[in-house]
This record gives C-alpha cells, structure tokens and sequence, in this order.
C-alpha cells in the first residue's frame, strides 16, 4: 500500500494558501463590488438522472472523466490505487457500461485522460505516487491499429522533462498535445507532435514560470485557455493557436494583483485551478481549488463579450458552490469548486461542476455578472444512487472522502447530455435542461434522497444528522439549514411514522 501524508495531497493536487472568514451562500459580483444572491423559491437548471456505471470498483478513487466529442464514448481516470483508465460505453446513455479497464501499476496514477481526434486512441497521464515512479504519459490504442475496445494497446511510453503530466488537452484539427508537467518555476505548456502516435515528440515550452495545472483549446478563436495554481506565477493565460504548434501568450490575469479568499460571500483569487471557455459567448469560466479555509468558486470573466478581450480579460462574476461553508482540517475540498463545464440551452447558458462533496451542481450564467446556482445531485453510497461502496482509498490521506465526492462534469454537444466522474461511485450520465428548478424543503429533501421517496426513516435520519454535522445548509432547498431546531423535527417524525428501525449506508 502506498502511505502519504495529507500535506503530499495537498501538494500533489496543488493548492494555494487557505483562507479563513464566515459562513454563508451563493454569490454574484461585478467588478469589485460584492453582492449577496437572495434566496427565492426556484432557479433555472435542472439535471436528472439517465445512467450510472459503477464500473470495475478497483482500490482507489476515480479521477477526470471526459467524452469523445462524438458522445459515443466516455473516459476516467485512477487517482492512486490499481485503477488505469476505463472506457466507458455511451451507446445507450440510459445503460453506460464498462467497455474496458487498463490496468496501471499502483507507483503512478492517471489522474487525467484524453481522447485523439483520431478514432481509436487516447492518452493517459503517468505521475509518480512514489518517489522513482513512471512520470509522463501513454498513447493508448483501443481500434486505431494494433488495439481493439475490448484489448486497448499502449503503443507509446513518454517521458516528460520534471514531474509527470497532470493534465492535457489534445488539438481537435491538428495532431499535437498541450501536456502540463508542473514545475513552480518552469514554463508551463509542453507541446507534443503525435502526428506519429507511436513516437510523441516534444516540439515546444512556453508560458509564465510556474505550476500550470490545466489547459484547454478553444478551436473557433484559435486560443489556449491556461490556469496556473502554483509557483512563480498564479493566474489565468490566453494564448494564440494561429501557430498551432508553437502557443504565443496573448493577455493573463495576475492572481498576485488580487484579493485572497476573506470571507464565503465575497470573491478571491487563490490556487486557479482549470480556465474553461463559453463556446457561444466570448467568455471564460475559472474554477478556484482552496483545500481548507474558504473554498475556491468561479469567476466569469469578459475575453470578448463586451470590453474586454483575450488581451485584456475583465472581471464580471462570480459564485460559490451552493452550500459553501468553511473547509475545516477534516474536510479537506468539500466545497471547493472543481472541473466544470459551459452549456448553452437557447437563450439560457448554465453551468455545470463536478463539485467535489457538492456532488453534481449546475448554475445559471446567462447573465454573467450575476451567477445564480440551482440544483443539485449528490452520489451516495445507496441502492438508489450507486449498486455498490467503492473500494475508495488507499493511501492514508484520503481516508476522509465519502460520497458524494464528485470530480468532473462534462457536456457533449452533440447528444446532449453531461458525463460525470464522481471519485468513489463511477460515471453518470445526465439530461441537463433550462427548466426551472423548485427548491425543497428540508424534509422534502431528505424524503427523495431514498426509496420510498415519500418517507425518511432511518436512512434519512442519518443524512439529517449527516447534513447537521458537517453542512451549513441542505441541497437543493435554497439555503435552508439543518438547525438543531430542524433535525430534532426530523427526528420525531421518523419517531412518529415507525421507521426507526431501516437503516442503511448515506
């Protein structure tokens, strides 16, 4: 078994320095002005529920999940354990099943995976969990040449030149990779002609010294959307891709030049974790990561949509997740923002993250100065929502996990719908939709959470005690907490109705 401490995660996952302040909910801003969101009775996004895989459940935790962009296929990864990479069935998005899992030695994990343009390949990051473990990243064959869906063939190796790939993206036109091989003081963008997948060849570095910890191409505009959590440099870099295989800095956003996370309410710059971009609107979205302390949110900023531009990005918005409280040393990540993605619904644009133990959350965003977060689904280790309890951890620093525990969220256009990787219960297909969301009550909540959904009993009853301790508020009810005042309500209605004896995991 591999053993870290939980300062290794913490550094391996590259976060910034935390931030301590008050409780509270969802927020919009402009500029430097602050702005608390009102509570109301409904919101706009909805998500339900199509299919789940729980998949081949190895020692570990599920990482990044992505699509190819036909929607045929899904990916995950393997952060720490035996995991590899699994490939996932879409053909019917209602029944996703395992198509193939790719074993990987436990001294590296893939904590990132990525399909080619090209059918029939992918790649797979390595980054050492031990000190002289694989660093860099595979080439996979599932039906290019040698390999088949069913028996996937590593036809290359790659060593990179320091740590290890994190991230990467791949060029949907032209066969080069954008690969992240942090560094706190080397440039940040490694590019990589495949157009021999066999032999990748390292055909360029460029960017700002610094840990650069996600990349994203933006094929309409010719641009790199870059995030920087750590280093010498934290922010936000746009680059030009008219050269596609040799990247040009274009503008950032200087994370130094702004406020620190102070209180849950109001925005902050710390740890940028991932720049995604609105495919229909000249904006880009970035997700802040904070371990503990505040969590990170997301920023919308102007790169085009009114006056500002890739050269001179502008700040208009911003939110936390929808129950972000305080991280406290023991809930390392809960509220934190993660990997999220731009969905256009007609004259709605929503926002989808895979929010860590937010579960699946999705936002409002058509007005990007005011952010307005709607529903949730939260994975749980219950029949209804997941067949069984993953294996979960294996090195000691992430024995506090427990679903839901969410790590991405990606949108196919094409087919519309959202995948997701949730790191201890698999992949989840869901219809997203601009209808309107109506907020719950508490006990309404905890009531659907379970089957039957018109009762809680015992299984609801430990939620509620669940949300009491560890919850500022309770999903999907738009802000409500769970008071003592609240629980001991729940308690003596399971009391009342005979249910006290189920029980079950949450």
């Amino acid at each position: 078994m591999v053993t870290h401490s939980r300062r290794d995660f913490l550094k391996t996952t590259g976060i910034a320095t935390m931030a301590m302040g008050a409780t509270g909910v969802g927020t919009a801003v402009a500029d430097d002005t602050t702005a608390t969101r009102d509570q109301s009775d409904s919101a706009t996004g909805r998500l339900d529920l199509l299919g789940h895989a729980f998949l081949d459940n190895p020692p570990g935790i599920y990482s990044n999940g992505v699509l190819r962009d036909d929607g045929r296929y899904g990916l995950l990864g393997g952060y720490y354990g035996e995991g590899g990479s699994f490939l996932v069935d879409l053909d019917d998005l209602e029944h996703p099943s395992q198509a193939h899992r790719l074993h990987s030695d436990i001294t590296n994990r893939q904590n990132d995976v990525e399909f080619d343009a090209r059918d029939g390949l992918y790649y797979r990051t390595q980054e050492p969990n031990i000190e002289g473990g694989e660093l860099g990243f595979q080439v996979v064959d599932y039906g290019f040449d040698a390999g088949s869906v069913e028996e996937p063939t590593i036809i290359a190796d790659v060593d990179t030149p320091r740590t290890g790939v994190h991230n990467f993206d791949a060029h949907p036109e032209v066969p080069l990779l954008y690969a992240v091989d942090k560094d706190d003081s080397a440039p940040g963008v490694l590019t990589y002609d495949v157009s021999d997948p066999t032999d990748p060849e390292l055909i360029d570095e460029t960017g700002p010294s610094g840990y650069c910890h996600e990349l994203n191409v933006e094929l309409d505009r010719k641009l790199l959307h870059v995030a920087y959590i750590g280093g010498e440099f934290v922010g936000y870099v746009v680059f030009d891709l008219s050269n596609p295989a040799s990247p040009t800095e274009l503008g950032r956003v200087d994370y130094a030049d702004r406020p620190d996370y102070e209180e849950i309410g109001t925005p902050g710059f710390e740890g940028l974790h991932s720049a995604r971009f609105d495919p229909e609107r000249k904006l880009a979205v970035l997700s802040d990561e904070t371990a503990t302390g505040i969590p990170g949110g997301k920023h919308i900023f102007d790169i085009g949509w009114g006056e500002g531009s890739p050269e001179n990005p502008i700040h208009l918005g911003f939110t936390h997740s929808p129950n972000a409280t305080e991280q406290s040393e023991d809930e390392a990540y809960f509220w934190t923002t993660h990997f999220h993605d731009v969905v256009p619904c007609g004259d709605t644009t929503l926002l989808v993250d895979g929010g860590y133990h937010e579960g699946v959350w999705v936002a409002d965003i058509t007005d990007p100065t005011n952010p307005v977060p709607s529903q949730q689904f939260q994975p749980r280790e219950d029949a209804q929502r997941a067949e069984q309890l993953g294996s979960g951890p294996v090195a000691g620093f992430l024995d506090h996990l427990h679903a839901p525990f969410a790590w991405s969220a990606e949108y196919n256009a094409e087919r519309d719908f959202v995948f997701v990787s949730d790191s201890l219960t698999g992949a989840y297909v869901f219809d997203i939709s601009a209808e309107t969301f109506e907020f719950r009550t508490i006990e309404e909540e905890i009531a659907q959470s379970f089957e039957p959904d018109d009762e809680i009993g015992q299984r609801g009853l430990e939620l509620a005690r669940h949300y009491h301790e560890e919850h500022a508020t309770v999903p999907n009810t738009g802000g409500q907490e769970m008071t003592d005042e609240a629980l001991a309500e729940i308690e003596t209605r399971v009391d009342a109705d005979g249910n006290g004896d189920q029980s079950d995991n949450i």
